[in-house]
């Protein structure tokens, strides 16, 4: 009787785990084809009407992390972060493993501005997935972004471990060592990086003002070349190409240069007046009556921080130097105390 009893007692709940793993299985089918449905809307109906049948599924199955990743998506794209960052939120909550939802959050918290909670996330995310490149990307820009070099270095420094030959790593920590005043070390990781990624002008630029506040014109003139490929940097390679030749005693190379500089963009005029170096050829600097060409910007707000940085360095050096910079290869030992004076005020 006791055997009879528990074989159907057994048999009862197979049936009903049966039951149960069909249920689960048809609402995990149900919502496959719902989230497969919503793929085919946003593919031929456009982005409206996917959205409203996305919340339509939410509404019917709020635990559908597809759906609320796809929602994400679809209010990030019409410009609606705070309500993207809400379905972001819950995406990851319902699927910790999607680890791109994790970036989606912490970038999505930095674009709002909510900087510390971004940097919390991405520390976390890479402390699962280390080798996660844009993650640490975006972690070093935001401690750039916040003047946290220190910080920064360290986080490219260890994604190095996982990317090596990644050109952006160098390029950034480049400069995060030109805004700690290392410029020993800011050069070293800006050429490693020209040495992936030969289009990467700005490098050179940063390179050629690196080598110019060190007296080593040879060696900026080289650099500034390769950096005056870039369209937006040729207006201010020809200046500093001009300073150089002037330097040297060649006026009429020197002249050509600021002319060039000026088509280009009239604005370098101002720079002219500022700068004693070019009394010789005032007179015969041809300054156009037309405005200047457009030029688009396509430099990050960090790069031009930084590329301004460094010509500010390079002017103080200057006039520290009587505004003679020698053509030379010894290292010029800046002053330390007056830069971070300069850079209080």
């Amino acid at each position: 009787m006791i055997i009879k009893t528990i074989i159907i007692v057994a048999v009862i709940i197979s049936v009903l785990l049966l039951l149960l793993f069909v249920v689960m299985r048809g609402k995990y089918i149900v919502e496959k084809l719902s989230v497969s449905k919503l793929k085919f809307l946003l593919m031929i109906k456009g982005d409206e009407a996917a959205k409203k049948y996305a919340l339509k599924i939410i509404d019917k199955s709020p635990k559908n992390y597809l759906a609320h990743k796809i929602l994400g998506q679809l209010y990030e794209r019409e410009g609606n972060i705070k309500v993207a960052l809400d379905e972001y939120i819950r995406a990851v909550e319902l699927n910790e493993q999607d680890y791109e939802m994790h970036y989606k959050v912490a970038e999505l918290l930095q674009k709002t501005d909510k900087i510390e909670e971004s940097i919390i996330m991405l520390q976390d995310l890479l402390k699962i997935k280390p080798d996660y490149l844009q993650a640490s990307l975006l972690l070093g820009n935001i401690f750039c972004d916040e003047e946290r070099f220190k910080e920064a270095v360290s986080v490219y420094m260890t994604a190095l471990k996982y990317n090596p030959t990644e050109y952006e790593l160098y390029y950034n920590i480049g400069i995060a060592y030109t805004r700690l005043n290392d410029f020993q070390k800011a050069k070293e990781f800006y050429k490693r990086a020209a040495k992936l990624n030969s289009y990467l002008y700005n490098g050179q630029y940063n390179l050629a003002l690196i080598a110019m506040i060190q007296g080593e014109l040879d060696e900026a003139e080289k650099y500034l070349l390769r950096a005056s490929n870039q369209e937006e940097l040729e207006p201010i390679v020809y200046f500093y190409l001009a300073q150089i030749a002037l330097l040297r005693g060649e006026e009429e190379k020197a002249l050509n240069y600021i002319n060039l500089a000026l088509e280009l963009d009239k604005e370098i005029e101002k720079r002219i007046a500022e700068q004693t170096v070019f009394l010789p050829i005032q007179n015969k600097i041809r300054i156009p009556n037309e405005p200047s060409r457009h030029i688009k910007i396509t430099l990050s707000e960090k790069e031009i921080k930084t590329n301004n940085y460094l010509e500010k360095m390079y002017n103080l050096v200057d006039s520290l130097n009587g505004g003679k910079i020698s053509n030379t290869n010894e290292e010029k030992d800046i002053d330390e105390e007056q830069i971070d004076n300069d850079k209080e005020r």
